[in-house]
């Protein structure tokens, strides 16, 4: 990993507090981690092996093998053919045979897995404030915010993950929609669109109490 040594001057940097839910392989948040030692990242993912392929890498990047959810407890998880999919949610045929990009998508098996809600973390690691929280879940990221309960307040800036295709590809799976309404009735304010995967997603980012324009990207 020749992005970990490269650690930049510490001069100037504050502590802050990140959360990644549904790290997989860190892409959002290692190298911020390795460029900011004053950076704590938590990083939450389920699936064991690629958690396990996170962890120790840097002192300041927290894996946590958990499912972040509306319940304290567990649940299942579906791990699919193509990992990056895995999700709690399972897979809706009628998506897999209309969306670009899935042909040969499956199932492979579903486990249990520990879960536990943003709120009960915050409180449990008397974390004041969060500088980031990344979500990328597969269709269930408005679930994760709603985990946060009424300590969402402590959050900064939200990126998430949602579908735009009219059939989605998970069953139960968050509708664009209903993020916007669950994010302004917080008053997070959206500040940036940008589409992905053949234009059937959206990464949506959120900056909690600021009314600035709207960045759109197709990437």
């Amino acid at each position: 990993f020749q992005r970990i040594g490269r650690h930049m001057s510490c001069v100037g940097q504050i502590p802050e507090v990140w959360i990644d839910v549904g790290a997989r392989g860190g892409d959002c948040t290692l190298d911020a981690a390795a460029a900011n030692p004053l950076l704590t990242v938590y990083a939450f993912e389920p699936d064991v092996q690629a958690a396990r392929d996170l962890t120790g890498i840097l002192p300041n990047y927290i894996v946590l093998p958990l499912a972040v959810a509306e319940i304290d407890g567990c649940m299942q998880f579906h791990l699919n053919s193509n990992r990056a999919t895995n999700s709690v949610l399972p897979l809706h045929s009628d998506g897999l045979h209309s969306w670009r990009g899935v042909n040969g998508l499956r199932t492979e098996t579903v486990i249990n897995v520990p879960s536990i809600r943003l709120d009960t973390f915050l409180s449990g690691m008397s974390i004041e404030q969060v500088t980031y929280l990344k979500i990328d879940t597969q269709g269930y990221d408005l679930s994760v915010l709603r985990s946060a309960g009424n300590l969402i307040r402590r959050i900064g800036k939200i990126t998430l993950e949602v579908a735009t295709h009219e059939t989605p590809i998970y069953n139960g799976a968050c509708i664009k929609t209903d993020i916007l309404q669950f994010m302004s009735k917080h008053e997070f304010h959206l500040v940036s669109v940008r589409q992905k995967t053949f234009g059937q997603e959206e990464n949506l980012t959120f900056i909690r109490g600021e009314c600035v324009g709207v960045e759109s990207q197709r990437i």
